[in-house]
């Protein structure tokens, strides 16, 4: 018995502009989680994300009829989100962001295995140090690359910026990680003499972004 086809993005969407709630369900269920954790490290706290999703899935819905198969789904509803969060912060003011939580990142690559409670923790950390270190956007753009696997294009889209904008901007994001990144190493060795490792514990090489 041959497998059901798997159906993309861009049709179930052309389905729920056409009424299937179904269709949308089902964008819901692909996208929710990756939004979450998106907007977790963008507001106050895991519930303040929660309602954020919330809130970004429900104008998803209610502005189907504007979106447009050329963009990816993914994308557009980032672009939703960011817009929200940006208006909710010109209302409320900004305040102190959740803890992050451990997270997969493809964002390092380590030369010695490390078991998956340290490599969690350690991309945890190179995160949290990217939050510190980098502006709104540029850490925006790490995520997507890095987190969520986007391309250029469509980070490009969903930021509202050229490509070449984004290449050069996850460029000079990088080199500022890095030195956030070799900064705290030298803190945490001079606190430490013992300790030689960067700060997520193993020896580390940011991919190329492109």
């Amino acid at each position: 018995m041959a497998d059901t086809p798997v159906i993309d993005d861009q049709q179930l969407a052309r389905d729920a502009q056409g009424g299937s709630l179904d269709a949308f369900e089902e964008l819901v269920r692909r996208h929710e989680a990756r939004l979450f954790h998106f907007l977790c490290q963008k507001m106050p706290s895991r519930e303040d994300a929660e309602d954020m999703a919330q809130k970004s899935l429900i104008t998803a819905w209610q502005k189907l009829h504007l979106y447009r198969a050329e963009a990816s789904f993914a994308t557009w509803l980032y672009t939703i989100a960011r817009r929200l969060v940006i208006s909710h912060y010109r209302k409320h003011g900004k305040v102190t962001l959740c803890e992050l939580e451990a997270a997969e990142s493809v964002l390092v690559e380590t030369d010695t295995p490390a078991d998956d409670c340290r490599r969690t923790e350690e991309h945890a950390a190179l995160w949290r140090v990217a939050r510190e270190a980098l502006k709104e956007d540029a850490y925006d753009m790490l995520w997507m690359r890095y987190r969520d696997q986007l391309s250029i294009a469509e980070i490009a889209t969903a930021l509202e910026r050229t490509n070449t904008s984004v290449k050069v901007m996850l460029h000079r994001a990088r080199k500022t990680l890095a030195r956030a990144l070799e900064a705290e190493a030298d803190a945490e060795t001079q606190a430490d003499p013992a300790r030689t490792l960067n700060p997520l514990g193993t020896p580390m090489t940011i991919l190329n972004p492109c």
